[in-house]
């Protein structure tokens, strides 16, 4: 009915306009329903964007369950050897861009949740709730975005591109031992980064700083590790080229914390350059990392990933070694496994792993069965 009222008034204002005379005329009453049909299929793309509707573009509500059956064996500390259902970063969120009104920008925000799916309290995530991410800001194709919140930075994101298995066992950053840094885990607080539009055609450049107070006793990165800086700030650079089946990242990094408690770890800076090639239907990755005078060693970590039909067989190797932090230990990782593509993004997935200390002779090893039930993406 409102469509219909808004076709009336339309043709109303148009018969205004034309004269009546060539409203009488079969061809311009022809061209006249066309200009209102025009209008009428153009309305819902303009108002798309500033329509509250659950899962417009304006507010899209979207989450994963992500659940698995992992066994441990090995040199696990006690307490975490066996068999259990574990929680691989499950979320819930919600996201959207609204007209900003400002020149060609829109408003862009995030916040999202982590929660416990498998135990009350005391499961992966060490607390039944968890927050993640969480940004507002304002992004433009033709000057490009900027962000303010807690944020997932460029220098994590370039290993997003590579790793197939995040935030689930045999992903590289486990630990900070399988093939890369504790850097790529969480997010940085207290934020803000501007990401470029392209400058060539799959050439963006980025920049990123997170700041806290003073002597502030919060961190700037909140994983195991590196919670043990406090105050200060960090800061970033990178650049990233992707167009067909080819995709490069490099990327620099600072750290410069008020204090840090933990043995082993410095302010410095480090740097990673990683890319990944497809060729039909099989990808190859490699990435390095070097992040020694941090106290975080170097990384290195390649994979392999054939597609065949729904499935994708994954083999993938990291080593981390010269980590003070880690007692400048040699890691060695290797893990083989697949995923299988269900509805849209959910799968199901199953891989061995295994972490092995060159230096202790030790060993650390998973077997995970599991599903990544994803929805609203």
């Amino acid at each position: 009915m409102r469509s219909i009222s808004k076709q009336l008034l339309m043709t109303m204002a148009f018969g205004v306009l034309l004269p009546i005379p060539a409203i009488a005329d079969n061809a311009d009453l022809q061209q006249l329903q066309k200009r209102i049909e025009d209008l009428e299929k153009q309305r819902p793309a303009e108002e798309k964007s500033s329509n509250w509707v659950l899962n417009s573009e304006a507010m899209q509500f979207y989450g994963q369950l992500r659940v698995s059956v992992d066994n441990h064996s090995g040199d696990w500390k006690a307490g975490t050897k066996g068999t259990s259902i574990v929680s691989n970063a499950s979320r819930i969120g919600v996201k959207g861009a609204i007209p900003s009104g400002l020149l060609d920008s829109s408003v862009i925000y995030l916040g999202e949740v982590r929660y416990e799916s498998t135990d009350a309290v005391d499961g992966t995530a060490g607390k039944q709730l968890e927050f993640r991410e969480g940004y507002a800001g304002l992004a433009s194709p033709t000057w490009g975005k900027i962000r303010l919140g807690r944020l997932d930075t460029a220098y994590k994101t370039t290993l997003t591109e590579l790793d197939p298995w995040g935030d689930n066992a045999p992903e590289s950053r486990s630990g900070g031992r399988q093939g890369s840094s504790e850097l790529h885990a969480s997010y940085f607080n207290n934020a803000a980064d501007y990401v470029t539009p392209e400058f060539v055609k799959g050439l963006t450049g980025s920049a990123w700083y997170a700041s806290e107070f003073d002597n502030a006793a919060n961190s700037f990165h909140n994983t195991t590790t590196l919670k043990t800086f406090t105050g200060g700030s960090a800061s970033g650079l990178g650049v990233k080229y992707s167009i067909g089946p080819f995709f490069i990242g490099a990327d620099y990094i600072n750290l410069d914390a008020d204090k840090i408690t933990k043995t082993g770890l410095t302010n410095a800076n480090g740097w990673q350059i990683g890319s990944r090639y497809k060729i039909k239907d099989f990808s190859v990755a490699a990435f390095y990392e070097d992040t020694v005078d941090l106290g975080l060693g170097k990384n290195i970590y390649i994979n392999g990933i054939y597609k065949l039909g729904k499935a994708r067989l994954i083999a993938a190797y990291g080593t981390n070694k010269d980590g003070s932090v880690y007692s400048n230990d040699k890691y060695i990782n290797l893990s083989l496994g697949g995923k299988y593509d269900l509805d849209k993004k959910s799968e199901l997935f199953a891989a061995y792993n295994t972490r092995q200390n060159d230096t202790k002779n030790t060993e650390e090893n998973t077997i995970t069965i599991g599903l990544n039930a994803k929805f609203g993406y």
